[in-house]
């Protein structure tokens, strides 16, 4: 039901969420800015994953990365306002950027600028596709004309379900930023591990630091299972970093063993991917109570 008070989403482009999905839901994305190698990028805009994948380097210095800033949100949500739309923004978890602090002041500076629509800003609690999934789901319900009260009930009920498990082949590049230095502090210079790592409700926490790429995958899975609930249908996403023919290999896993309502492959954005390095692989996931397929 398309009218004054529908529900807009704006997300930003670490939620790994694909062209199709963004243009069927209606879904504002707002790029990441960020400098590599001397030349600035917009993440999702002035490259794709292939093309930055080719450039990353462990020799080279990482990504000098920062939140969009407030006034590249404000911009979205005046235009929403003037579009008679309500917004909701969906952030990732403020452990590893300021994004969710620079749509809130965003939102302070539209309300002082005497904007009457409502504007809401979520922290996700996680990022990457798990974030997606809560911005996809708070989307879908947008779209059949629920209210403000409904999507947000929504998008947290999923940020409290969602799961994001990330193993890394390499820290290499994880050890030259201080951008989550929980993790570097905790793995020190043990840099020949293949780390389990976990982002979800506010916390990154480290797990498990298996030695070998095979049992890092095996950890992957079984870490999985141990966080279902088996109250819904199971919808996950493969995510890889330069790394397709592992997450497809991964997926058919994931396939075998959980027998999920829906399994996508998705690759993390190039903010994300120069702090893990090639050969990401990681699965985000959510059971659905409410048992609605995937839109």
């Amino acid at each position: 039901m398309a009218g004054v008070n529908r529900v807009a989403l704006v997300t930003e482009s670490i939620a790994c969420l694909s062209e199709e999905k963004v243009k069927n839901l209606g879904i504002t994305v707002i790029p990441v800015p960020f400098e590599y190698d001397g030349q600035e990028y917009l993440d999702g805009v002035d490259i794709t994953p292939e093309e930055f994948n080719r450039m990353l380097s462990p020799d080279l210095p990482p990504a000098v990365t920062s939140a969009p800033s407030p006034g590249t949100y404000l911009e979205e949500f005046r235009r929403l306002a003037n579009e008679e739309h309500e917004v909701l923004c969906v952030s990732p978890t403020p452990e590893v950027t300021r994004m969710h602090e620079a749509a809130k002041q965003a939102r302070l500076i539209a309300q002082e600028e005497g904007i009457q629509t409502r504007i809401e800003v979520l922290d996700s609690g996680t990022a990457t596709m798990a974030q997606g999934f809560v911005v996809r789901e708070a989307a879908r319900l947008a779209k059949n004309g629920a209210s403000m009260e409904e999507v947000l009930e929504r998008a947290r009920k999923i940020s409290e379900r969602v799961g994001l498990l990330v193993t890394l082949d390499t820290l290499d590049y994880l050890a030259k930023t201080a951008r989550i230095p929980r993790i570097g502090v905790l793995f020190g210079k043990a840099l020949q591990i293949k780390p389990v790592i976990s982002f979800g409700q506010g916390k990154v926490e480290p797990l498990e630091r298996p030695r070998s790429r095979k049992r890092s995958i095996s950890r992957l899975l079984d870490l999985a299972e141990e966080r279902l609930r088996g109250d819904g249908p199971l919808h996950v996403a493969v995510q890889h970093a330069n790394a397709l023919r592992e997450a497809e290999n991964l997926r058919e896993l994931v396939v075998r063993r959980f027998q999920p309502e829906e399994v996508l492959i998705t690759e993390f954005s190039p903010v994300m991917s120069s702090y893990t390095g090639p050969g990401l692989l990681g699965l985000a996931f959510y059971e659905d109570p409410n048992g609605s397929e995937a839109p």
